[in-house]
């Protein structure tokens, strides 16, 4: 009964999405139906709701739901702000094909470019561009020093629904530069004097129901909203933000859905997103008069749900054809590891660890063009060792199989030390909490109590390991479940300086760092130093050593 119960919620989100209003007179009616970072999940994700688990989205479920919408209903726009590249093996294997294949099948109409579909560069992007057959725009990117991307996107797209035309504008995070790999011959402008721009060509073109689809992010959309005029609507995506309400007390909106905002001529603007992942379906009606000003608005994202909608029987076969490769894939030699990399809970949770280490120095280098000076991994994410030999993809997805994303965010000294002590608070308990670090070194005394153990912090510089400066600012890379509180860091949740979810799995990320270094000799280096250490706490040799293990 209780999982006939969470599932209704699904149902009701869906019921409210396909009854939303109808047409006023003399006024037209749209309804846009979008999603944004789905970044390669192409098959459904587990999720805890209610205490239950529940798989969620892929997309068919997701084009079956869309079947379903244009089945019930006219004026439908489908729309995705970006970030289709990068998450899963789908996207090792097909660079982005794969999903392409799909969004055809969805018949999406409109995509932003995200900053993450530059990840392999223009040549692999180009690729993708040159196939699909929606429309791909991005007003602040200039290409005119990129011949591959000449002529492949466009700053906007006018689009006919119902006989009427939509404009729809793109933007995407010029963090691009720094967190993707876009290369020195690509351009990123400012948002909104791109933005404001486009609007106006717009207008001059008779064009005045205009949507922004925006890959800057939340809070950026929220700025962006106050400032432009002649958009009335702002559909997001790459802060990976939950608008609306849910029963489900697992999830923490930031907002309502839409997010109404007055422009500088007193006008609402709404801002939408669809979290992450295709596991929701943003679902917005709004009503236009003759002159593009709003008349009236609603809608809620739907949860996918499995009764929501089943799932569209071919293109399941499809993903079937698409998943054989990407189970190969699995088994995929990356490195040779010539030591046993220790992953073990009773090391990584309580002292310093050879993969802990590795897998720390692998973020600092996967982020290293934005700059980051220290990496902090939770010991609790690290869920396996990896023992002397051959080093599989499956086997990294073992140890890190979470899903997590790399987190850049610019921390106060203070701040840092404050995430240590709080890394150390349960050392008794061997708590997941415990950091594994790279960039810097730190000492703590179990003598003291906790929440004030932490006794030494140096910060690796060029000039070697200097006195963490508690006043200073340091860019710090995380993964997002610490960044959001999780294992009870509260201070980088509510840390206020710069922050931004490059979107980088993190086992991706490690996977990257492994075929970098090819072979791995990882010791140990007085990372983390343990005063006053009960005596018969610490492991002996052996407990250091990874058993012996069958296969990959």
């Amino acid at each position: 009964m209780k999982r006939r119960a969470l599932l209704k919620t699904g149902v009701a989100l869906g019921a409210m999405g396909l009854g939303l209003g109808g047409r006023a007179q003399g006024a037209f009616t749209l309804t846009l139906v979008h999603t944004n970072d789905t970044h390669a999940h192409l098959e459904p994700v587990e999720l805890t709701l209610s205490g239950q688990k529940v798989k969620v989205g892929g997309v068919a479920q997701r084009i079956a739901f869309f079947d379903r919408l244009r089945a019930g209903r006219k004026n439908l726009l489908f729309l995705d702000a970006g970030d289709v590249f990068q998450g899963t093996l789908y996207f090792n294997q097909y660079r982005g094909l794969a999903d392409r294949y799909f969004m055809h099948r969805a018949l999406y109409r409109v995509m932003a470019l995200g900053n993450h579909e530059f990840d392999l560069g223009p040549g692999p992007l180009a690729e993708f561009l040159k196939g699909a057959r929606f429309k791909v725009v991005a007003a602040n990117v200039g290409v005119e020093r990129e011949p591959k991307l000449k002529g492949l996107f466009a700053p906007y797209a006018i689009v006919a629904v119902g006989g009427e035309k939509v404009g729809v504008i793109g933007l995407t995070t010029p963090d691009t530069r720094e967190i993707a790999n876009p290369g020195p011959t690509v351009d990123f402008l400012d948002p909104y004097e791109s933005a404001q721009k486009a609007v106006y060509e717009l207008l001059r073109k008779g064009v005045n129901k205009i949507i922004v689809l925006s890959h800057l992010g939340y809070a950026e959309d929220l700025k962006l909203a106050r400032r432009l005029v002649g958009a009335q609507v702002i559909v997001g995506g790459h802060s990976h933000t939950l608008l609306g309400s849910f029963p489900h007390k697992e999830l923490a909106p930031a907002g309502p859905y839409p997010t109404v905002v007055k422009n500088p001529e007193g006008k609402d603007v709404l801002v939408v997103q669809a979290w992450e992942w295709g596991k929701v379906v943003g679902l917005l009606e709004v009503t236009f008069n003759e002159k593009g000003e709003l008349l009236a608005y609603k809608g809620e994202p739907v949860f996918m749900t499995p009764e929501v909608s089943p799932e569209d029987f071919f293109a399941k076969e499809a993903l079937l054809a698409y998943a054989q490769p990407v189970m190969a894939l699995m088994s995929q030699v990356i490195a040779e590891a010539k030591v046993d990399l220790v992953g073990e809970r009773a090391i990584v949770r309580k002292r310093e660890s050879n993969l802990g280490n590795l897998i720390a120095d692998g973020m600092l280098w996967k982020t290293k063009n934005a700059g980051v000076q220290i990496a902090l991994q939770n010991g609790g994410g690290i869920r396996a060792s990896i023992p002397k030999g051959p080093i599989t993809v499956g086997k990294v997805y073992e140890v890190l199989p979470f899903g997590n994303t790399l987190v850049v965010m610019d921390l106060k000294g203070k701040e840092i030390k404050a995430a240590l002590e709080n890394g150390v608070s349960q050392w008794e308990q061997a708590a997941g909490r415990f950091l594994q670090v790279s960039g810097l070194r730190y000492a703590f005394d179990l003598a003291r109590p906790a929440g004030d153990r932490v006794v030494r912090v140096e910060v690796k510089t060029e000039k070697g390991y200097q006195p963490l400066d508690l006043e200073a600012t340091y860019r710090v890379v995380v993964n997002n479940f610490i960044a959001a509180g999780g294992d009870g860091f509260t201070v980088l949740k509510e840390a206020q300086g710069y922050r931004v979810d490059t979107g980088f799995s993190d086992a991706e990320s490690f996977m990257d760092y492994l075929k970098e270094l090819k072979a791995v000799e990882a010791g140990l280096e007085g990372r983390i130093e343990i005063l006053n250490e009960p005596k018969g706490e610490k492991p002996a040799y052996w407990a250091y050593r990874v058993p012996e293990r069958v296969g990959v």
